[in-house]
């Protein structure tokens, strides 16, 4: 399986897949992996409820990951040379939270620098996203405890 499979199935499983528009954690308007509905999007404005194909999801999910990888690559210029455990980490992160909060996880992102491991596993369970996405933040921190 490649790397872009596996990543969509991890985040098909963080983020579910919904083939209408529905409101977030945060009451803000979403559709298919966790795509937050813009104002560039043909369906800002769309009802709640409202139909979208699988073609949609699927195009607004490789949108979403070049978005994504730039970041990813951007946070850690080695990115493409990680073991596949530490990308699908640092790729789901930054897509759950975007660039700009990502960035702030200092110690966390120091730890992949220098191939830590156990440490920006750590780090991932001393954070305030731990406390509140335990379970996928844990998934996430065993994942990185296993190329240890």
């Amino acid at each position: 399986m490649s790397f872009m499979e596996s990543l969509r199935l991890t985040l098909e499983a963080d983020e579910g897949v919904v083939h209408e528009i529905y409101l977030d954690h945060l009451d803000k308007p979403t559709l298919g992996i966790g795509h937050l509905v813009t104002e560039d999007d043909p369906e800002y404005g769309m009802p709640v409820g409202t139909p979208i194909s699988e073609e949609r999801v699927a195009e607004l999910f490789e949108k979403d990951m070049e978005i994504c990888l730039r970041d990813c690559r951007y946070l850690h210029p080695e990115f493409d040379d990680m073991p596949e455990g530490a990308k699908i980490t640092v790729a789901s992160l930054s897509f759950q939270l975007g660039l700009p909060r990502y960035a702030l996880f200092r110690k966390h992102h120091a730890a992949i620098e220098d191939r830590d491991w156990r440490e920006a596993a750590a780090q991932l369970r001393d954070s305030k996203l731990y406390r509140q996405t335990t379970a996928r933040t844990e998934r996430h921190a065993r994942r990185l405890e296993n190329l240890a």
